[in-house]
């Protein structure tokens, strides 16, 4: 048994909650209608053909409409541009949940006069509830009655959290006691996923970090993307201080097989970000740097660039991670692994680069 494994920044956010759905439920029929960047990336997923799929910046909408009509018009769709080159493809289980961007948090996280509820001010940077949001597409079994989500741990119950601190001059802690009785750790969500193959269950590790920049010399987005990390080092390592959004307390089971995913917007050699905690997740799933996927076009993209094999971003940074432990007892081995950034010659080079500023990246994890 072979699985392929994937992750996917598609850059599907909108301006307006709604605006993405209402973009991709256009008549399928005609091709004028399409939505060009949302045919791109289903290009994109429909040549690389994922089992599982963990899709971020896809907005969320609580009916889910935006997620099936992308579904229905764009992966199933046999009359899509370039269906001869990337078939069509179908997801019977399909996952999504709210998220923490736009959420009003009645507060003035960046500290700037004015608690806005948007932005920088929500629960996590968004304009809308949903913004940036997550999904998880699958051709195995869901099992939704497992799953964990961590939306709404507060940051500060974190034990030794990396707190944002204000200047030396003006002393004390970048939050006080309102804004951390309510602002949670997650800035999209924490998900524990588990998918049913054959006899086992692997459990997909999800988020989507906020990025360390976009602050100031308190670094809170930097300090925030850390913590984001560390809690699944932390989860993996069966910690008893996490509590779920439905109050079981406690980390992930000993021997469980799982696989951390997502757009971790952190880079062991490059970039803004603490990385501290994206080392110490690494060093105990037993990964070296070298061991991740790498690419033709990342190369190419920056020749000049050390690590530009291993980018998984065109503003040049290893960032998206699908991550499975090379520990002796795992259930599986990786087959194969690639960032899909291929070479401009490529027949999908053109959607590659229309599709998203990030790149799809895979593991095949074959059964042992």
């Amino acid at each position: 048994m072979v699985v392929r494994v994937a992750t996917y920044n598609t850059a599907l956010n909108r301006p307006f909650a709604g605006a993405l759905a209402q973009a991709l439920t256009q008549d399928k029929e005609n091709s004028d209608f399409l939505d060009s960047q949302a045919v791109a990336v289903a290009l994109v997923i429909r040549f690389n053909r994922p089992d599982i799929l963990l899709l971020n910046e896809f907005d969320y909408d609580v009916d889910n409409i935006g997620l099936a009509a992308f579904c229905e018009n764009y992966l199933e769709n046999p009359s899509l541009p370039g269906s001869a080159l990337a078939p069509p493809i179908s997801y019977a289980y399909r996952f999504s949940a709210p998220v923490n961007t736009g959420l009003a948090s009645g507060r003035d996280f960046d500290k700037d006069g004015i608690a806005s509820d948007q932005g920088a001010d929500a629960l996590g940077f968004g304009d809308f509830p949903g913004q940036y949001g997550m999904a998880v597409l699958s051709q195995h079994p869901i099992l939704i009655e497992k799953f964990r989500s961590f939306q709404h741990f507060l940051w500060s119950r974190m034990p030794s959290a990396k707190l944002p601190q204000r200047s030396s001059e003006q002393g004390g802690g970048w939050f006080d006691e309102a804004d951390l009785a309510v602002l949670p750790l997650s800035s999209k969500s924490h998900w524990d996923l588990p998918i049913q193959l054959e006899d086992l269950e692997l459990h997909l590790l999800c988020s989507h970090p906020t990025p360390p920049v976009f602050d100031g010399e308190e670094r809170r987005n930097a300090c925030r993307n850390h913590d984001e990390i560390r809690f699944w080092h932390d989860y993996i390592q069966g910690e008893d201080y996490m509590e779920d959004d439905a109050g079981l307390v406690g980390g992930l089971a000993k021997n469980a097989e799982f696989v951390v995913l997502g757009d971790l917007n952190a880079s062991l050699k490059e970039g803004d970000a603490f990385s501290q905690s994206l080392r110490h997740l690494m060093q105990g799933l037993n990964i070296k740097h070298q061991d991740l996927p790498t690419s033709l076009g990342g190369f190419a993209h920056s020749p000049k660039k050390p690590w530009a094999k291993w980018h998984t971003a065109s503003w040049r940074l290893c960032a998206d991670y699908v991550l499975y432990p090379n520990w002796p007892h795992s259930r599986f081995s990786i087959h194969n692994q690639a960032v899909f950034w291929p070479k401009k010659s490529h027949p999908m080079s053109a959607s590659v680069l229309h599709a998203s500023d990030h790149r799809m990246i895979y593991l095949d994890l074959k059964k042992k």
